[in-house]
Protein backbone atom coordinates (compact mmCIF):
# COMPACT_ATOMS: atom_id res chain seq x y z
CA UNK A 1 0.00 0.00 0.00
CA UNK A 2 1.22 3.51 -0.78
CA UNK A 3 2.18 6.10 1.81
CA UNK A 4 -0.67 8.23 3.13
CA UNK A 5 0.30 11.89 2.81
CA UNK A 6 0.19 13.83 6.09
CA UNK A 7 0.99 17.54 6.36
CA UNK A 8 1.87 17.32 10.06
CA UNK A 9 5.41 16.92 11.40
CA UNK A 10 6.23 13.27 12.16
CA UNK A 11 6.22 13.74 15.96
CA UNK A 12 2.87 15.49 15.78
CA UNK A 13 1.48 12.51 13.86
CA UNK A 14 2.55 10.13 16.64
CA UNK A 15 1.22 12.45 19.35
CA UNK A 16 -2.09 12.52 17.49
CA UNK A 17 -2.41 8.76 17.88
CA UNK A 18 -2.05 9.11 21.66
CA UNK A 19 -4.46 12.02 22.05
CA UNK A 20 -6.86 10.32 19.66
CA UNK A 21 -7.49 7.64 22.27
CA UNK A 22 -8.19 10.32 24.87
CA UNK A 23 -10.52 12.17 22.53
CA UNK A 24 -12.46 9.03 21.61
CA UNK A 25 -13.14 8.15 25.25
CA UNK A 26 -14.07 11.76 26.05
CA UNK A 27 -16.54 11.93 23.15
CA UNK A 28 -18.03 8.56 24.13
CA UNK A 29 -18.49 9.79 27.71
CA UNK A 30 -20.30 12.89 26.48
CA UNK A 31 -22.53 10.60 24.39
CA UNK A 32 -23.23 8.25 27.31
CA UNK A 33 -24.19 11.18 29.54
CA UNK A 34 -26.69 12.32 26.93
CA UNK A 35 -25.12 15.77 26.64
CA UNK A 36 -25.87 16.17 22.90
CA UNK A 37 -29.58 15.55 23.52
CA UNK A 38 -29.59 18.23 26.22
CA UNK A 39 -27.78 20.72 23.99
CA UNK A 40 -30.30 20.16 21.19
CA UNK A 41 -32.45 22.75 23.00
CA UNK A 42 -29.72 25.39 22.97
CA UNK A 43 -26.47 26.36 24.73
CA UNK A 44 -26.02 25.38 28.39
CA UNK A 45 -23.37 25.84 31.04
CA UNK A 46 -21.62 22.90 32.64
CA UNK A 47 -23.48 23.62 35.91
CA UNK A 48 -26.86 23.50 34.20
CA UNK A 49 -25.99 20.25 32.45
CA UNK A 50 -24.53 18.71 35.60
CA UNK A 51 -27.87 19.08 37.39
CA UNK A 52 -29.64 17.24 34.58
CA UNK A 53 -27.20 14.39 33.91
CA UNK A 54 -26.03 13.85 37.49
CA UNK A 55 -22.38 14.88 37.30
CA UNK A 56 -19.85 17.03 39.13
CA UNK A 57 -20.06 20.56 37.66
CA UNK A 58 -16.30 21.10 37.76
CA UNK A 59 -15.40 17.70 36.30
CA UNK A 60 -18.11 18.01 33.64
CA UNK A 61 -16.79 21.44 32.65
CA UNK A 62 -13.35 19.96 32.09
CA UNK A 63 -14.85 17.14 30.01
CA UNK A 64 -16.86 19.55 27.86
CA UNK A 65 -13.87 21.84 27.40
CA UNK A 66 -11.80 18.87 26.21
CA UNK A 67 -14.48 17.73 23.77
CA UNK A 68 -14.85 21.30 22.48
CA UNK A 69 -11.11 21.24 21.76
CA UNK A 70 -11.61 18.41 19.25
CA UNK A 71 -14.55 20.08 17.50
CA UNK A 72 -17.54 18.14 18.82
CA UNK A 73 -18.78 21.00 21.02
CA UNK A 74 -18.42 24.77 20.82
CA UNK A 75 -17.71 27.00 23.86
CA UNK A 76 -18.80 30.64 23.93
CA UNK A 77 -17.45 33.60 25.89
CA UNK A 78 -20.01 33.06 28.65
CA UNK A 79 -18.90 29.52 29.45
CA UNK A 80 -21.82 27.89 27.70
CA UNK A 81 -21.52 24.93 25.33
CA UNK A 82 -23.39 24.15 22.12
CA UNK A 83 -23.26 21.49 19.42
CA UNK A 84 -21.11 21.64 16.31
CA UNK A 85 -22.25 19.71 13.20
CA UNK A 86 -20.17 16.76 14.46
CA UNK A 87 -21.88 16.99 17.84
CA UNK A 88 -25.30 16.94 16.17
CA UNK A 89 -24.46 13.43 14.93
CA UNK A 90 -24.39 12.26 18.57
CA UNK A 91 -27.99 13.17 19.32
CA UNK A 92 -30.20 10.12 19.78
CA UNK A 93 -33.11 11.63 17.85
CA UNK A 94 -31.45 12.36 14.50
CA UNK A 95 -31.40 10.18 11.41
CA UNK A 96 -28.31 7.98 11.20
CA UNK A 97 -27.24 8.96 14.71
CA UNK A 98 -23.70 7.87 15.57
CA UNK A 99 -24.27 7.95 19.35
CA UNK A 100 -24.60 4.20 19.81
CA UNK A 101 -21.62 3.49 17.54
CA UNK A 102 -19.32 5.70 19.61
CA UNK A 103 -20.57 4.24 22.88
CA UNK A 104 -20.33 0.64 21.67
CA UNK A 105 -16.83 1.00 20.23
CA UNK A 106 -15.50 2.68 23.39
CA UNK A 107 -17.08 0.16 25.78
CA UNK A 108 -14.86 -2.24 27.81
CA UNK A 109 -15.72 -5.19 25.55
CA UNK A 110 -13.84 -3.36 22.79
CA UNK A 111 -10.95 -1.57 24.46
CA UNK A 112 -9.89 -4.55 26.58
CA UNK A 113 -9.20 -6.76 23.53
CA UNK A 114 -7.43 -3.88 21.80
CA UNK A 115 -5.17 -3.65 24.84
CA UNK A 116 -4.03 -7.19 24.00
CA UNK A 117 -3.19 -6.49 20.37
CA UNK A 118 0.48 -7.35 20.89
CA UNK A 119 -0.42 -10.75 22.36
CA UNK A 120 -2.84 -11.35 19.47
CA UNK A 121 -0.13 -10.57 16.91
CA UNK A 122 2.47 -12.76 18.64
CA UNK A 123 0.26 -15.79 19.20
CA UNK A 124 -2.35 -15.33 16.44
CA UNK A 125 -5.15 -16.37 18.76
CA UNK A 126 -8.27 -14.32 19.60
CA UNK A 127 -7.50 -12.03 22.51
CA UNK A 128 -10.88 -11.27 24.01
CA UNK A 129 -11.02 -14.43 26.13
CA UNK A 130 -7.64 -13.72 27.67
CA UNK A 131 -8.72 -10.12 28.29
CA UNK A 132 -11.75 -10.87 30.41
CA UNK A 133 -11.84 -14.68 30.63
CA UNK A 134 -15.25 -15.07 29.04
CA UNK A 135 -16.71 -15.13 25.53
CA UNK A 136 -17.43 -11.79 23.89
CA UNK A 137 -21.22 -12.00 23.79
CA UNK A 138 -21.50 -13.49 27.30
CA UNK A 139 -19.43 -10.60 28.53
CA UNK A 140 -21.67 -7.85 27.18
CA UNK A 141 -24.11 -6.28 29.60
CA UNK A 142 -27.68 -5.87 28.37
CA UNK A 143 -27.00 -2.14 27.98
CA UNK A 144 -23.87 -2.80 25.92
CA UNK A 145 -25.80 -5.24 23.72
CA UNK A 146 -28.41 -2.53 23.17
CA UNK A 147 -25.82 0.03 22.07
CA UNK A 148 -24.07 -2.54 19.86
CA UNK A 149 -27.34 -3.52 18.16
CA UNK A 150 -28.25 0.12 17.56
CA UNK A 151 -24.78 0.84 16.19
CA UNK A 152 -25.03 -2.07 13.75
CA UNK A 153 -28.47 -0.86 12.71
CA UNK A 154 -27.07 2.57 11.88
CA UNK A 155 -24.27 1.02 9.85
CA UNK A 156 -26.84 -1.15 8.13
CA UNK A 157 -28.83 1.86 6.98
CA UNK A 158 -25.77 3.46 5.39
CA UNK A 159 -24.70 0.21 3.71
CA UNK A 160 -28.16 -0.59 2.39
CA UNK A 161 -28.77 2.81 0.85
CA UNK A 162 -25.41 2.77 -0.91
CA UNK A 163 -26.06 -0.75 -2.25
CA UNK A 164 -29.61 -0.04 -3.41
CA UNK A 165 -28.45 2.97 -5.43
CA UNK A 166 -25.53 1.10 -7.01
CA UNK A 167 -26.67 -2.47 -7.67
CA UNK A 168 -29.76 -3.67 -9.52
CA UNK A 169 -31.94 -6.40 -8.04
CA UNK A 170 -34.16 -6.39 -11.10
CA UNK A 171 -35.84 -9.74 -11.71
CA UNK A 172 -35.51 -10.98 -8.13
CA UNK A 173 -38.29 -13.38 -7.15
CA UNK A 174 -37.37 -14.86 -3.77
CA UNK A 175 -34.83 -12.91 -1.72
CA UNK A 176 -33.29 -14.62 1.31
CA UNK A 177 -31.49 -12.43 3.83
CA UNK A 178 -28.97 -14.73 5.55
CA UNK A 179 -27.98 -13.51 9.00
CA UNK A 180 -30.20 -10.52 8.27
CA UNK A 181 -30.91 -9.42 11.87
CA UNK A 182 -34.19 -7.44 11.78
CA UNK A 183 -34.53 -7.57 8.01
CA UNK A 184 -33.68 -4.02 6.93
CA UNK A 185 -31.80 -5.25 3.85
CA UNK A 186 -34.44 -7.63 2.53
CA UNK A 187 -37.07 -4.98 3.24
CA UNK A 188 -35.20 -2.40 1.15
CA UNK A 189 -34.85 -4.84 -1.74
CA UNK A 190 -38.55 -5.76 -1.63
CA UNK A 191 -39.50 -2.09 -1.67
CA UNK A 192 -37.74 -1.89 -5.02
CA UNK A 193 -38.86 -5.27 -6.35
CA UNK A 194 -42.61 -5.20 -5.79
CA UNK A 195 -43.26 -8.66 -7.22
CA UNK A 196 -40.66 -10.40 -5.04
CA UNK A 197 -41.09 -12.17 -1.73
CA UNK A 198 -38.51 -12.55 0.99
CA UNK A 199 -37.19 -14.74 3.77
CA UNK A 200 -35.45 -13.36 6.84
CA UNK A 201 -33.09 -16.00 8.25
CA UNK A 202 -31.31 -15.54 11.57
CA UNK A 203 -31.18 -16.90 15.09
CA UNK A 204 -34.53 -17.23 16.84
CA UNK A 205 -33.85 -14.58 19.49
CA UNK A 206 -32.82 -12.13 16.75
CA UNK A 207 -35.72 -12.40 14.29
CA UNK A 208 -38.27 -11.99 17.09
CA UNK A 209 -37.45 -8.29 16.96
CA UNK A 210 -37.93 -7.95 13.20
CA UNK A 211 -41.62 -7.05 13.22
CA UNK A 212 -41.32 -3.25 13.55
CA UNK A 213 -38.69 -3.00 10.81
CA UNK A 214 -40.69 -5.08 8.32
CA UNK A 215 -43.95 -3.31 9.14
CA UNK A 216 -42.40 0.14 8.84
CA UNK A 217 -41.12 -0.80 5.38
CA UNK A 218 -44.54 -2.08 4.36
CA UNK A 219 -43.30 -5.57 3.49
CA UNK A 220 -44.26 -7.64 6.54
CA UNK A 221 -46.83 -9.61 4.54
CA UNK A 222 -44.17 -10.55 1.95
CA UNK A 223 -41.44 -11.75 4.33
CA UNK A 224 -41.30 -15.11 6.06
CA UNK A 225 -39.15 -15.19 9.21
CA UNK A 226 -37.20 -18.43 9.60
CA UNK A 227 -35.04 -19.25 12.62
CA UNK A 228 -31.78 -21.12 12.24
CA UNK A 229 -28.02 -20.95 11.87
CA UNK A 230 -26.17 -20.36 8.60
CA UNK A 231 -23.77 -23.10 9.72
CA UNK A 232 -26.69 -25.50 9.30
CA UNK A 233 -29.42 -25.64 6.68
CA UNK A 234 -30.15 -22.39 4.84
CA UNK A 235 -33.71 -21.81 3.50
CA UNK A 236 -33.85 -23.26 -0.03
CA UNK A 237 -35.17 -22.03 -3.33
CA UNK A 238 -34.04 -18.43 -3.35
CA UNK A 239 -32.76 -16.75 -6.48
CA UNK A 240 -31.07 -13.97 -4.45
CA UNK A 241 -29.17 -14.60 -1.21
CA UNK A 242 -28.03 -11.58 0.79
CA UNK A 243 -24.98 -11.70 3.07
CA UNK A 244 -24.33 -8.28 4.54
CA UNK A 245 -21.54 -7.85 7.10
CA UNK A 246 -21.55 -11.60 7.72
CA UNK A 247 -18.42 -13.06 6.15
CA UNK A 248 -15.94 -10.57 7.63
CA UNK A 249 -16.76 -11.88 11.11
CA UNK A 250 -15.59 -15.42 10.36
CA UNK A 251 -12.46 -17.35 9.44
CA UNK A 252 -11.86 -18.57 5.89
CA UNK A 253 -12.99 -22.11 6.74
CA UNK A 254 -16.15 -20.82 8.41
CA UNK A 255 -16.90 -18.54 5.45
CA UNK A 256 -16.58 -21.48 3.05
CA UNK A 257 -18.99 -23.47 5.23
CA UNK A 258 -21.54 -20.64 5.14
CA UNK A 259 -21.17 -20.17 1.39
CA UNK A 260 -21.44 -23.90 0.70
CA UNK A 261 -24.68 -24.01 2.65
CA UNK A 262 -25.97 -21.11 0.58
CA UNK A 263 -24.79 -22.81 -2.62
CA UNK A 264 -26.68 -25.97 -1.68
CA UNK A 265 -29.85 -23.98 -1.01
CA UNK A 266 -29.93 -21.56 -3.96
CA UNK A 267 -31.67 -22.09 -7.28
CA UNK A 268 -29.54 -23.01 -10.29
CA UNK A 269 -29.62 -19.47 -11.71
CA UNK A 270 -29.41 -17.78 -8.32
CA UNK A 271 -26.96 -15.13 -7.19
CA UNK A 272 -25.24 -14.42 -3.90
CA UNK A 273 -24.85 -10.77 -2.92
CA UNK A 274 -22.11 -10.08 -0.39
CA UNK A 275 -21.78 -6.58 1.09
CA UNK A 276 -18.52 -5.80 2.87
CA UNK A 277 -15.67 -3.34 2.97
CA UNK A 278 -12.81 -4.33 0.68
CA UNK A 279 -9.07 -4.23 1.18
CA UNK A 280 -7.60 -2.59 -1.92
CA UNK A 281 -3.82 -2.81 -2.27
CA UNK A 282 -2.29 0.49 -3.39
CA UNK A 283 -5.73 2.05 -3.23
CA UNK A 284 -6.78 5.35 -1.64
CA UNK A 285 -6.79 5.72 2.17
CA UNK A 286 -9.50 3.52 3.68
CA UNK A 287 -10.83 2.50 7.06
CA UNK A 288 -10.89 -1.17 5.94
CA UNK A 289 -7.35 -2.05 7.17
CA UNK A 290 -8.18 -0.65 10.62
CA UNK A 291 -11.47 -2.54 10.68
CA UNK A 292 -9.40 -5.61 9.81
CA UNK A 293 -7.39 -5.01 12.99
CA UNK A 294 -10.65 -4.79 14.94
CA UNK A 295 -11.60 -8.18 13.53
CA UNK A 296 -8.15 -9.46 14.52
CA UNK A 297 -8.47 -8.48 18.17
CA UNK A 298 -12.14 -9.42 18.50
CA UNK A 299 -12.11 -12.90 16.96
CA UNK A 300 -11.23 -14.92 13.89
CA UNK A 301 -12.73 -12.66 11.24
CA UNK A 302 -10.97 -10.33 8.81
CA UNK A 303 -11.46 -7.90 5.95
CA UNK A 304 -10.46 -9.27 2.56
CA UNK A 305 -9.44 -8.33 -0.96
CA UNK A 306 -11.62 -9.12 -3.97
CA UNK A 307 -9.18 -11.89 -4.87
CA UNK A 308 -9.54 -13.45 -1.41
CA UNK A 309 -13.32 -13.33 -1.64
CA UNK A 310 -13.06 -14.93 -5.07
CA UNK A 311 -11.08 -17.79 -3.56
CA UNK A 312 -13.72 -18.29 -0.86
CA UNK A 313 -16.45 -18.40 -3.49
CA UNK A 314 -14.48 -20.90 -5.59
CA UNK A 315 -14.11 -23.20 -2.59
CA UNK A 316 -17.89 -23.17 -2.25
CA UNK A 317 -18.50 -23.91 -5.96
CA UNK A 318 -19.38 -20.28 -6.66
CA UNK A 319 -17.81 -17.80 -9.07
CA UNK A 320 -17.24 -14.11 -8.44
CA UNK A 321 -19.06 -12.45 -11.34
CA UNK A 322 -19.18 -8.77 -10.43
CA UNK A 323 -17.64 -6.24 -8.05
CA UNK A 324 -19.66 -3.03 -7.71
CA UNK A 325 -18.42 0.10 -6.00
CA UNK A 326 -20.89 2.26 -4.05
CA UNK A 327 -20.85 5.89 -2.84
CA UNK A 328 -19.89 4.61 0.61
CA UNK A 329 -17.09 2.43 1.97
CA UNK A 330 -19.07 -0.69 1.12
CA UNK A 331 -18.58 -2.91 -1.92
CA UNK A 332 -21.08 -5.31 -3.55
CA UNK A 333 -19.69 -8.68 -4.59
CA UNK A 334 -21.92 -10.83 -6.78
CA UNK A 335 -21.35 -14.56 -7.10
CA UNK A 336 -23.18 -17.23 -9.08
CA UNK A 337 -23.01 -21.00 -9.33
CA UNK A 338 -19.71 -22.15 -10.84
Amino acid sequence: MGDVPNPLPPRAVILGFVTGMWAAQAVATVARLGIPDQLAHGPCSASELANVVGASPSALYRLLRGVAAVGVLRADAHGRFSLTPAGECLRSDVNDSMRSLVIAEMAPDHWHPWGNLEDRVRKDKPSFKSALSMPLWDRKSSQEQHYFAEAMSGGTTMAIQSVITSYSFAGACKVIDVGGSHGAFVAAVLQRERAASGVLFDLADVITGAGPTLKAAGVADRVECVAGSFFGIVPPGGDVYLLKHVLHEWSDDECVKILRNVREAMSHDGRVIVVEMLIVDDGPPSVAPLLDLDMLVMGAGKERTAKEYGALFASARLKLTNVVSTPSVYIVLEARAA
